[in-house]
């Protein structure tokens, strides 16, 4: 019997009762606990689409999860990222979390055709290759810099700040030099002096060197860049040099805003961290948004504590809401489609699927796969608890400077 292609159409669809997504986060190794965190996003996202009925455009076909665990390791990423596509037949894969994963998994990706959302990699690098099929929800290396000097502008117009000499740290590898060469370029065109740029292994043992050459330089402002424990280290050596405020510090991203650096610092957080000290995030749980406000009700009822409900959470639910949206979009399953619909994905910053309120223009992308105008939060800490004071329209308190 002949069947109309209105009824075939249906059928197919009918037909597609699940729908696999890879995840391929670092569940072990350096980089575990936010690979935790991305994890426990995705699942919160995945739960509720099934619960609600899955892809309606694909007559509701239900998401199902293939994970896998790529230790923080380049060659483990790309043997789980070839499994995921080949055996598992992934049609998309959300992750992996930091950039050299993701140089990693890209380039098989690339060649199987199917996408990749990376929930945190950064480096500009990897916008610069013609990758059809990567992208990533984090800020690139060069908006984290210009977002510094972003702030230093905004600290002097509206708050007088007097700003007008800086010194740079950051780790010496390809995110911190992007970085801090796009923080310079902005201060620079702003008419405020850069005294120098102090660069240091990523995996330094002792901050104590770097902080002493920067007071030397005597800024009026330092722009710290780095990773958790470099930031500790970081911090410690600013206590122990009598070295914090002034002059005015400006760090990030997890050096600074870390949710558990008050708690890791111990008696000397609120030297280090009050006073004119700020940090760069690109998440708090406290913002007033529809997606923020989505994700600490689900991640409340979930059972998961306010601390839980942090960065990597949401980036983790992002890249999920992302994957959910271009499965709508497209309304196939095919690869191919599906990466070309992330791309393409309009969502604007009042949906309750914009889970990372540093798209406060809404999420978009370049056709390189490059985030669109993304600003990042900044936030001051005091007495354990963050505050965020810029954007202004995304600010749950103020600074009295």
């Amino acid at each position: 019997m002949a069947m109309s292609s209105t009824a075939l159409c249906g059928a197919a669809l009918a037909a597609e009762t699940n729908i696999k997504i890879g995840v391929l986060l670092p569940l072990s190794g350096r980089y575990a606990s936010a690979g935790q965190a991305n994890k426990r996003g995705v699942d919160l996202v995945i739960q509720e689409v099934n619960r609600s009925g899955g892809i309606k455009a694909l007559g509701g076909a239900k998401l199902d999860l293939v994970v896998a665990d790529d230790a923080s390791d380049q060659v483990t990423t790309a043997q789980e990222a070839r499994r995921l596509i080949g055996q598992e037949q992934a049609k998309i894969v959300i992750g992996p979390y930091s950039t050299p994963e993701a140089e990693a998994a890209a380039p098989v990706a690339e060649r199987a055709g199917v996408g990749v959302i990376s929930t945190q990699a950064s480096f500009d690098g990897l916008f610069e290759r013609n990758y059809k099929y990567f992208t990533t929800v984090s800020m690139t290396s060069s908006q984290f810099g210009e977002s510094y000097a972003e702030f230093v502008n905004w600290l002097n117009q509206n708050h007088s700040a007097g700003i007008k000499t800086t010194a740079l740290t950051f780790p010496n590898n390809d995110y911190g030099k992007t970085a801090s060469q796009a923080a310079v370029a902005v201060l620079k065109k702003s008419n405020i002096k850069v005294l120098e740029t102090f660069g240091f292994p990523p995996k330094v043992g002792d901050m104590t060197p770097i902080v002493q050459r920067v007071k030397a330089t005597d800024p009026n402002a330092v722009i710290s860049i780095g990773y958790l424990q470099d930031g500790i280290l970081l911090h410690q050596a600013r206590v122990a040099q009598n070295y914090t405020s002034p002059p005015i510090w400006i760090g990030g991203s997890d050096a600074f805003s870390n949710d558990r650096m008050w708690q890791l610092l111990g008696d000397i957080a609120p030297k280090a961290l009050s006073g004119k000290t700020f940090a760069l995030a690109q998440f708090d749980n406290g913002v007033k948004t529809p997606g923020v406000e989505w994700l600490v009700s689900a991640a409340t009822k979930a059972g998961f504590k306010d601390e839980e409900i942090d960065q990597g959470m949401a980036a983790g639910a992002q890249a999920a809401w992302l994957v959910v949206q271009a499965l709508e979009d497209a309304k196939s399953s095919d690869p191919t489609k599906l990466a070309a619909a992330v791309h393409a994905v309009q969502l604007p910053a009042d949906s309750p699927r914009v889970t990372m309120p540093q798209f406060e223009n809404g999420v978009a992308y370049e056709a390189s796969g490059k985030p669109k105008n993304p600003v990042a939060l900044f936030v001051h800490w005091n007495e354990g608890h963050k505050t965020v004071i810029y954007p202004p329209n995304l600010a749950t308190g103020s600074y009295a400077w």
